[in-house]
């Protein structure tokens, strides 16, 4: 099995940004913006700040978080929102509490990039925290076993074709209905 862009990265939590922040220990990032780290701990520092931001600050339901972190395929998200739903003993349509959310980077790394959980690295992540209420929003997470295997490694980068395909095949049956109703109209002349 091939390992994921968010892993070769140290990005378990799958930040991109085609401009980076000044996130500590960054390195750089890849040409489509996934954000490359030092260690996995720099990674994990910088996608818990995100989560914090960008999504803990909103108050979305498990549905929510899991539709907006993995908007690319909505069979995908379903099972990141049953798995989370599943980890932090909740309905997917409630609001995560604020004691909840020290078990959703596990889940969300999972989903995002494959990676499995180490406490460890995770808790040391939580202490290089900038401010106290992040690391204590994410102090002490339990450990997450995954249910089943994640679907699919979401974060791998395709071929051109494999991108744009739908474009592909439907704009060529686009010219080929074009070019057979020219050619149609000119013999009706």
């Amino acid at each position: 099995m091939s390992i994921s862009r968010g892993l070769r990265n140290n990005n378990p939590l799958i930040i991109n940004q085609t401009t980076p922040d000044p996130w500590e220990g960054l390195e750089g990032n890849d040409p489509d913006g996934l954000l490359i780290f030092n260690t996995e701990i720099d990674g994990l520092r910088a996608g818990m700040i995100n989560l914090y931001n960008g999504y803990y600050l909103t108050t979305p339901t498990i549905r929510q978080l899991s539709e907006r972190y993995l908007p690319e395929d909505p069979v995908y998200n379903q099972v990141m929102s049953t798995e989370l739903s599943r980890h932090l003993d909740l309905d997917e349509d409630v609001v995560i509490p604020e004691e909840k959310w020290k078990d959703v980077p596990c889940v969300v790394a999972y989903f995002a990039s494959g990676w499995e959980c180490d406490l460890d690295k995770l808790n040391q992540a939580v202490e290089r925290l900038p401010f106290n209420i992040m690391k204590d929003l994410f102090r002490n997470a339990k450990d997450y076993e995954p249910f089943a295997p994640a679907v699919k490694a979401v974060n791998e980068k395709k071929s051109f074709f494999e991108r744009y395909k739908k474009f592909i095949i439907y704009g060529g049956i686009g010219l080929l209905l074009l070019l057979i109703l020219t050619v149609l109209s000119k013999n009706k002349k």
